[in-house]
């Protein structure tokens, strides 16, 4: 009878992460002028008409991770641990407000032809490298439209209303309907902001939050209309 001899595959080759972020510095930034590489999977762009464009590599089970894209504002406060509010106006502080995952990441099949996503296992590095430009290019021919379109304030506002509806959008934090509210008012109708949250918070009420915490997000989003 003939043998038959199982000879174990190749070790699969895995990226540090320190290695991947100077991979991205060196190959991702110079795609993308006017934006600023922080180091930590994020490139941000200058501030204009109170928010500022942003890029970010964001981390999934199994060594592998998605880019992401969207907007961050200066007039928006965010949840801290405890129920506190912040803003993320600095550099240091930067994060994706209104934001999109690339189509169908939601979806479990079928697998996308565009995914964004890639991995830090490969044959070897130079592997490695490939899957992170051939992700990039793919976010690029999205993250490119989109932000000719929602680069302002009123077209932020209208992506944040289709976003309410968007099943791809659910999971996102902060939710669309809370960035919709503040957005209402940022473009002067302070009116329908305060009713949106309203709405907002109705369906929050399960939440460990600070019964006072309504009135500071009442007073800041009508604060951010002037």
């Amino acid at each position: 009878m003939k043998k038959f001899i199982i000879r174990p595959s190749a070790p699969m080759y895995e990226m540090p992460a320190h290695q991947l972020k100077e991979l991205l510095a060196a190959n991702i930034t110079p795609e993308l002028p006017g934006f600023t590489y922080n180091g930590t999977y994020i490139w941000y762009a200058p501030w204009k008409d109170h928010c500022r464009k942003v890029i970010r590599v964001y981390p999934l089970k199994g060594c592998s991770a998605v880019f992401l894209w969207g907007l961050c504002f200066d007039f928006l406060p965010v949840f801290s641990s405890g129920g506190y509010l912040r803003y993320q106006r600095t550099d240091k502080s930067v994060g994706l407000h209104l934001f999109c995952w690339p189509p169908g990441h939601w979806n479990p099949v079928p697998k996308q032809s565009v995914s964004c996503r890639f991995s830090r296992f490969g044959r070897n590095p130079k592997d490695v490298k490939a899957q992170v430009l051939q992700a990039f290019h793919e976010a690029q021919g999205l993250f490119v439209p989109w932000f000719q379109s929602c680069c302002d304030l009123p077209g932020a506002l209208a992506e944040a209303r289709r976003q309410c509806t968007d099943p791809d959008s659910r999971l996102n934090r902060p939710a669309p309907d809370y960035v919709y509210a503040f957005l209402l008012a940022a473009n002067g109708d302070v009116q329908a902001g305060m009713e949106a949250l309203e709405m907002y918070w109705k369906c929050q009420l399960d939440q460990d939050f600070p019964v006072t915490l309504y009135d500071k997000l009442r007073a800041r989003l009508q604060s951010c209309a002037g």
